[in-house]
């Protein structure tokens, strides 16, 4: 009986202290937490948004039993997302006016076309490069659509070559697509009455940065080569050069404004999310 009871009584002392350790590394827990939690409302003041979000990860992730601690980092962390979100909206506030009257600007020298029957999307075309005052030259001509995806297209008028690659050079200098994929490019080739045609055209990066090499040295004299079943070269002529460039600055002044159109709406969207998750 006497054994028995001392057994009782040793296990009633062992589980005490692991329940009184248990206590104190709680407390001691909540006190790291507390203190960090302090360090982030802190950094937040000083407006070091980074270090106070790297700070609220640490929360979570070395106290994951402390719940009320950690919904007060991401009631901190929603402060951080506010304040973040309210100088996105003033700054793309200012900004878009400016965008806007730079793109409308720019936009003066471009016509849209769309067949309405079968395109979803247009494409916005420089004046000069109108496709019915440029039949059957060679040429190269540079398009954005109405989502901002830019399109490279040779145009070429002759003999039927099947080309799937351009080239374009000063006399030290080029620029060049990928003349190892014949399929890097979309081809078409037909025939109008005696004349033959192709069209090669290439979507974004698959130009692989002819456009700005085309803008940064248009004041040079630049050679276009077509590779297909043999080489053709012929030399850009002033008005496509400039016709290129303008589209190269009209794609960017477009991507921009979407870019800080889209950044505003997201900003409000937080703003909103946030005033109405707190609101009493």
């Amino acid at each position: 009986m006497q054994k028995m009871i001392l057994k009782k009584i040793a296990l009633l002392i062992i589980t005490s202290t692991l329940i009184l350790a248990a206590c104190n590394s709680r407390e001691q827990d909540e006190r790291q937490a507390d203190l960090r939690l302090q360090k982030v409302q802190a950094l937040i003041a000083e407006n070091k948004l980074n270090e106070a979000k790297s700070e609220i990860d640490s929360i979570h992730f070395l106290f994951q039993r402390l719940v009320s601690k950690r919904k007060m980092a991401v009631a901190l962390q929603d402060t951080i997302i506010l304040r973040e979100s309210y100088r996105t909206e003033s700054y793309c506030n200012k900004l878009l006016p400016e965008l806007e009257s730079a793109y409308n600007k720019l936009s003066k020298n471009f016509v849209l076309q769309k067949n309405e029957k079968y395109e979803e999307i247009g494409k916005y075309v420089y004046k000069s490069q109108l496709g019915e005052q440029n039949t059957g030259r060679n040429y190269l001509k540079y398009e954005v659509d109405e989502n901002g995806d830019l399109f490279l297209t040779s145009m070429y008028c002759g003999s039927k070559i099947n080309h799937f690659a351009v080239t374009v050079e000063t006399a030290v200098m080029r620029a060049t697509t990928d003349t190892s994929n014949k399929n890097n490019g979309v081809f078409h080739a037909f025939n109008v009455g005696d004349n033959y045609f192709e069209q090669l055209t290439f979507k974004n990066e698959a130009d692989n940065g002819i456009g700005n090499f085309i803008k940064a040295n248009k004041n040079l004299t630049l050679k276009v080569t077509l590779t297909g079943s043999r080489k053709i070269s012929y030399v850009l002529n002033a008005t496509d050069k400039e016709a290129i460039s303008e589209t190269i600055v009209f794609a960017q002044a477009q991507k921009l404004l979407k870019k800080t159109a889209n950044d505003l709406r997201i900003a409000q969207q937080r703003i909103g999310k946030i005033k109405l998750l707190y609101q009493e």
